[in-house]
């Protein structure tokens, strides 16, 4: 069954992925600095530009939120979860990750791509942005914000204070935690 997994994966990962091309929107390095819930219960992580006042709040699925908390605490789940299994096929594959980048916000939704290098090229695979925070915790790869997407969701932070911060991006129902109370 894991062979034939295997030979699945590696039939479609050409068709899944594309050559990259390179981005006319810089790119910029961030950390996961928490993984928290929101006043709604919804899981949220915020992703802090080093070096740099921005942070981008991307909301996210819980067992997303627990995979890329129990990496952050070094904690190992008793059976490997998704995160776990696509660290073991990618090096598997021979291949490594080379970056995670957040590529785009559109409609309320963060778009992704997860940057493979294998036999000397690089690939980008369209992942959600919590699946590849979440392998790229996992492979020590750099985790990156195009600028537009900062622009985009308006995440400049103001005040010293991390637990004055306040979040202005739209929340999963739409609506505005600016007007709403959101402070994390």
């Amino acid at each position: 069954m894991a062979r034939a997994l295997l030979l699945l994966l590696l039939l479609i990962l050409p068709l899944a992925c594309a050559e990259e091309t390179p981005p006319a929107d810089p790119e910029i390095p961030v950390k996961v600095g928490t993984v928290a819930l929101d006043e709604h219960n919804v899981p949220v992580v915020l992703l802090e530009e080093d070096g740099g006042p921005r942070v981008l709040p991307i909301w996210i699925g819980a067992a997303e939120a627990g995979s890329i908390a129990a990496q952050i605490e070094r904690q190992t789940p008793p059976r490997p979860n998704f995160h776990d299994l696509a660290q073991r096929v990618i090096q598997t594959l021979d291949a490594s990750v080379d970056r995670v980048v957040v590529t785009e916000l559109r409609g309320g939704t963060y778009f992704a791509l997860l940057h493979l290098r294998r036999n000397g090229h690089l690939l980008a695979i369209d992942v959600r942005p919590s699946d590849g925070i979440a392998v790229a915790l996992r492979t020590a790869a750099p985790i990156l914000v195009r600028a537009s997407v900062f622009d985009a969701a308006g995440s400049a932070l103001e005040g010293d204070d991390a637990e004055e911060r306040r979040i202005d991006a739209p929340l999963p129902d739409g609506s505005d935690p600016a007007t709403d109370g959101l402070s994390l």
